[in-house]
C-alpha cells in the first residue's frame, strides 16, 4: 500500500476532510478516457447524427467548439452520464480501487439511480461555462434529502478522478475543514430533482481550486464542502465520481450535521 493509501482514513476524517496523492496508471486513464468518449460520442449520434462526425474529429476535449450547434442541458443528463456495466467494472478493477480496498476493506458502489449496476457517473465541463458547474455542497445533504439509502453500519466516501483537466485552470473546489461544522442549506427543485443549496455566501469562505492533472483522484469526506470549478481552460475538463460505501468502523464518524 502506498503512504498516500495509508493516510486516507486520517485524512477524511483529520483536518483538511480529503486525500489527495492517488491516481490512476497511464494505461487505466486511457481506458477511462476511451470509455466515456465512446458513450459521449454515442450519445451525440443518437440526438445530432449529422453533426456526430464532426464531433468525432475533434475529440471529446474540443466538445465546446462544436456544443452550440446542440442543445447542451438536454444531451447530459445524469442518466445520460452513468457509464455502461463493463466500463464500470473496468474502473472497479483499476489500481486506485484495489488502494482503496487496501485502506477501507471491502466495499460496495452507490447505485442511486437504481440502474442496477456500480454508479460511475462522468461529468462535462465547457471553458467559460458557469452554468456546467453546480454550487458548493456536501453529497451527505442529498441523502439527508432522501436520494439514496445507506446500507447498515456503512458510510460514505467520495471519489473523484480528473480525466481531462488543466492543472490550476479547472477541477474541483473544495472547502478544508467544512465538514467538522454545521452549514445552513435547503432543498430546491432543479432539473427534476430536489438538490441542496447553500445559504451561506461562497465569498466567505476558503474555496480551494485543487490542482489535478489527468488521472488524479480526490477522495473526500461526504460532509466536506466542494463543487466543480469554472473552467478558465482550452479545452473541455472531463472527471468521474462515484460513492464508496464501506464500512463505518473504518474511518470513524464526525459530529452529525443536520440540516440547517
Amino acid at each position: 500500500m502506498s503512504d498516500a493509501a495509508r493516510g486516507i482514513r486520517q485524512g477524511l476524517v483529520g483536518a483538511d476532510g480529503f486525500v489527495t496523492g492517488l491516481c490512476l496508471t497511464a494505461a487505466e486513464l486511457q481506458h477511462a478516457t476511451t470509455s466515456i468518449e465512446r458513450q459521449w460520442l454515442a450519445t451525440l449520434r443518437r440526438h445530432a447524427p449529422v453533426l456526430a462526425g464532426r464531433f468525432e474529429e475533434l475529440g471529446i476535449a474540443r466538445y465546446h467548439e462544436l456544443a452550440h450547434l446542440v442543445d447542451h442541458a438536454a444531451l447530459w443528463p445524469k442518466q445520460a452520464r452513468i457509464l455502461p456495466p463493463d466500463a464500470a467494472a473496468e474502473i472497479r478493477r483499476t489500481s486506485l480501487l484495489q488502494q482503496l480496498e487496501a485502506e477501507f476493506g471491502p466495499f460496495s458502489i452507490s447505485n442511486e439511480e437504481q440502474v442496477g449496476w456500480d454508479e460511475i457517473t462522468w461529468r462535462i465541463v465547457r471553458p467559460g461555462q458557469a452554468a456546467d458547474m453546480g454550487p458548493l455542497h456536501a453529497d451527505a445533504w442529498f441523502w439527508d434529502l432522501g436520494h439514496g439509502a445507506v446500507p447498515p453500519d456503512q458510510e460514505r466516501v467520495k471519489v473523484w478522478v480528473a480525466v481531462v483537466a488543466e492543472p490550476g485552470r479547472s477541477g474541483l473546489r473544495l472547502v478544508p475543514g467544512s465538514h467538522r461544522r454545521r452549514w445552513r442549506y435547503h432543498g430546491e427543485r432543479r432539473h427534476g430533482m430536489l438538490k441542496p443549496q447553500l445559504d451561506e455566501p461562497e465569498e466567505d469562505l476558503d474555496i480551494q481550486l485543487i490542482a489535478t492533472r489527468p488521472g488524479d483522484a480526490v477522495i473526500f469526506h461526504d460532509r466536506l464542502l466542494h463543487g466543480g470549478a469554472l473552467n478558465r481552460g482550452a479545452v473541455t475538463r472531463i472527471s468521474f465520481e462515484l460513492t464508496l460505501f464501506v464500512r463505518r468502523v473504518e474511518i470513524g464518524a464526525a459530529a452529525a450535521h443536520p440540516q440547517g
